[in-house]
C-alpha cells in the first residue's frame, strides 16, 4: 500500500499547492483560489497563516490540502477549509487533514481563545454532510451567492443629500476611515471579524484588490459608508457594503451597491455577484429590489474548537 502523509506546507510544496486547487472537484468548492494564481491567494489572506496550510501526499502525489482561517472578534473562530482529490477520497485523508488543521488552530498564540470552529460547503454535497456530523459539527447557518445578469437596467446611484463619495487612494488616512465604518457597521452582526490595521493593510496586497474598485462615502466629514468590489479569477464581487448606524434609513446602502454593480460590469465581463447572510432579511430585499437572485447555497456548521 502506497504511503500517506500529512503535513504542513512548505514552500518548495507549491507546484502540489497548485496541482490540488486546480483539481475541478476542489475549484468548484473554492472558486477564490481558482486560475494560475489561486496558491498565492490562498497565502495572501492575512487571516490564513501559512503555517496552517497542510498537504496531504499518497505515494508522493498530492492528495488534498487544509488550511485554517483564523479570525478574530469579541468571540474568535476559525474556519477550516479543505478538499481531497477524487482518486484519494474514502481514506480518510479528509479527517486527517482536518484534525491537522484544527490542531493548528489550537496551538497558534495569533488569536489567542479561539473558542469555535467552522465549515463550509456550497451545497448540495451530500458527502460533506455526513462526514463533518461525524466529526460532531452541527448545522450554523446558510449563505446565499446571489447574481445579477449582466445587461440588465443598472440605475444610476442617486447619494443622499449631504453625502460626497471618493475612491480608496490606499493612504493610511482613507484605510483608517474604511476601518473605522466597517466596525461600526457591522460590530452586531453574525460572527464579525475585528482585525487588525496590518491585516488590513496585506488584504490590499492580495491578487485581485484593487483601490478603484473601493469607495467611501462621507457626511459631515465623517466616513458613514464603503463598498468594496473584488475580483476573482471566475466572477466579480461585491466583497463587503456596509453603512454606520447613523447613516442608515437614507437610501445610502442602495446608492453604494449601484455604484459597485456599476464598477464590475465596466471593469470585467465576469458575472456580478455577493455573498449574503440567509438571516439578514434586510440586505436581502435590498439586493432582491435590485435585480440580484440566488445562484447557489452555502452551508456552515459548526462545533468548539
Amino acid at each position: 500500500m502506497l504511503e500517506t502523509i500529512v503535513r504542513a506546507f512548505e514552500p518548495a510544496d507549491m507546484p502540489a499547492l497548485r496541482a490540488v486547487l486546480a483539481e475541478p472537484a476542489i475549484a468548484e468548492q473554492y472558486d477564490m483560489y481558482a486560475g494560475a494564481d489561486g496558491a498565492e491567494r490562498l497565502l495572501a489572506d492575512p487571516y490564513t497563516p501559512a503555517a496552517g496550510v497542510r498537504l496531504a501526499f499518497v505515494g508522493g502525489e498530492p492528495a488534498g490540502f487544509a488550511c485554517a482561517i483564523v479570525l478574530p472578534g469579541p468571540r474568535p473562530w476559525a474556519m477550516l477549509r479543505g478538499g481531497v482529490r477524487p482518486p484519494f477520497q474514502r481514506r480518510g485523508i479528509g479527517r486527517a487533514l482536518h484534525e491537522s488543521a484544527a490542531a493548528f488552530v489550537r496551538e497558534q498564540t495569533a488569536v489567542p481563545g479561539v473558542a469555535e470552529l467552522a465549515l463550509a460547503a456550497w451545497q448540495p454535497l451530500e458527502s460533506a454532510t455526513a462526514m463533518v456530523e461525524r466529526m460532531g459539527y452541527r448545522h450554523d447557518r446558510w449563505f446565499w451567492l446571489m447574481r445579477r445578469e449582466r445587461g440588465a437596467s443598472a440605475p444610476a446611484p442617486a447619494w443622499p443629500a449631504g453625502i460626497r463619495v471618493r475612491t480608496f487612494d490606499g493612504s493610511e488616512a482613507m484605510l483608517l476611515e474604511w476601518r473605522g465604518a466597517y466596525h461600526d457597521s457591522f460590530a452586531e452582526h453574525y460572527r464579525f471579524v475585528a482585525g487588525t490595521v496590518e491585516q488590513d493593510r496585506r488584504r490590499m496586497k492580495q491578487p485581485g484588490f484593487r483601490p478603484d474598485g473601493v469607495l467611501l462615502a462621507h457626511r459631515d466629514d465623517r466616513c458613514v459608508g464603503f463598498c468594496a468590489c473584488v475580483l476573482h479569477p471566475t466572477r466579480g464581487e461585491i466583497g463587503t457594503l456596509g453603512t454606520t448606524r447613523a447613516a442608515r434609513g437614507i437610501g445610502l446602502g442602495r446608492a453604494l451597491l449601484r455604484w459597485g454593480v456599476a464598477w464590475l460590469e465596466r471593469e470585467s465581463p465576469l458575472p456580478v455577484t455577493l455573498l449574503v447572510d440567509g438571516a439578514n432579511e434586510g440586505a436581502l430585499g435590498l439586493y432582491r429590489s435590485e435585480g440580484f437572485e440566488v445562484a447557489r447555497t452555502r452551508r456552515i456548521w459548526a462545533r468548539p474548537a
